[in-house]
């Protein structure tokens, strides 16, 4: 398939039906992948049944189908650990092998709305005319666009602390022929905010404000992404990883890795479309707020330390990122332990995945 939809879950993934249905009424092509853990209840059967009612590919893979699957890839199976959501980029790799163009990945927490799901995630990979913020701060907020039921501003979870100013709600918006290379769609009702917003404020998010635009790219300006709902196209699906070092917050610094691998090659991030909701599985979100705590105090340090990284290597987005981690080793300062642990995991990544780019 030229799009295939990745999920991990430890529940029955009843929001797969729905899923199943805007896929059908949009009239796309698509497969999807569910990645089990140990925790994963029975779940073979009922996506079975899902799939032979949509007539849409559904592959289950619990523990023995992935070690079958990746038999002659063990490094690649053993460096994720089991009981962790990161296992889903198990899933993302092997549609990877398989040919696939983009990869969704997709919380078992998120409902689909009535946005064309593939169809807006499938700008990814695609060179066009886009929308285009910028602004002199080189960070954007870009939750900004989205009505709060009680008007209350919020950052996505692991936006740096030092960039949460006016300037970061504030863009000129521009026509650009570019090429998106990452598509995130922004989340209704609970959307992802750090721990301290959530305590401090019950954020909920009803839609985009008036006069919006709902689809639009971040060219050499900075935003967080998660890996819910969101879509990475082909060439840089290899160079997807979550550090564990990084904690909650390990998809946030690795967003900040595609940022700047992006604004090297002269590429964008794009936001907005499609929409979903989430519907958020049971937190404590004090035990979140310590997890994230470390990661927050070193973020400012971490994307600065990337910034100053002189890239020269232009063959892939592979190679650049090989070349971005070596010299982030070498020049991390020890003083930050998570941001040097982190750029070492990662440089295991790419060593394991280097064979099969």
């Amino acid at each position: 398939m030229e799009t295939t939809i990745t999920i991990t879950t430890i529940h029955k993934p009843t929001f797969i039906e729905a899923l199943c249905k805007n896929i059908n009424e949009y009239e796309h092509e698509a497969d999807i992948l569910v990645i089990g853990d140990r925790k994963t209840p029975p779940i073979k059967d009922y996506l079975k049944q899902v799939s032979k009612q949509s007539k849409i590919p559904i592959e289950y893979l619990g523990i023995k189908e992935q070690e079958k699957i990746f038999q002659n890839e063990p490094s690649l199976l053993n460096i994720f650990s089991y009981d962790t959501p990161d296992r889903i980029i198990l899933g993302s790799m092997l549609a990877y092998l398989r040919g696939s163009q983009r990869v969704i990945a997709v919380d078992d927490d998120n409902f689909v709305t009535d946005s064309d799901f593939v169809g807006y995630h499938s700008i990814t990979g695609q060179t066009k005319e886009y929308a285009i913020i910028q602004n002199d701060l080189g960070w954007y907020n870009v939750h900004s666009i989205l009505k709060e039921k009680q008007d209350i501003p919020f950052y996505p979870r692991g936006y740096p602390f030092s960039k949460r100013v006016k300037e970061s709600n504030l863009g000129v918006c521009k026509p650009l022929q570019s090429r998106s290379i990452v598509n995130q769609g922004l989340v209704l009702e609970d959307p992802d905010i750090d721990a301290i917003t959530r305590l401090a404020n019950p954020i909920c998010a009803t839609g985009f404000k008036p006069s919006t635009i709902t689809q639009f790219g971040l060219y050499k300006t900075w935003s967080p992404f998660n890996y819910q709902n969101t879509c990475l196209s082909r060439d840089v699906i290899p160079c997807y990883f979550r550090p564990q070092s990084g904690l909650r917050n390990a998809d946030i610094w690795t967003s900040y890795i595609f940022n700047r691998l992006a604004e090297h090659f002269g590429d964008v991030i794009t936001f907005g479309q499609p929409l979903v909701k989430q519907v958020r599985n049971v937190h404590n979100l004090f035990d979140d707020l310590d997890v994230e705590l470390e990661n927050n105090k070193e973020t400012d340090y971490f994307v600065e330390l990337l910034k100053s990284i002189r890239l020269d290597t232009k063959n892939s987005y592979f190679d650049t990122l090989v070349e971005l981690v070596d010299k982030c080793v070498k020049e991390v300062n020890p003083k930050y332990p998570m941001s040097e642990s982190f750029f070492v995991e990662y440089k295991v990544w790419c060593e394991v995945v280097s064979d099969l780019v």
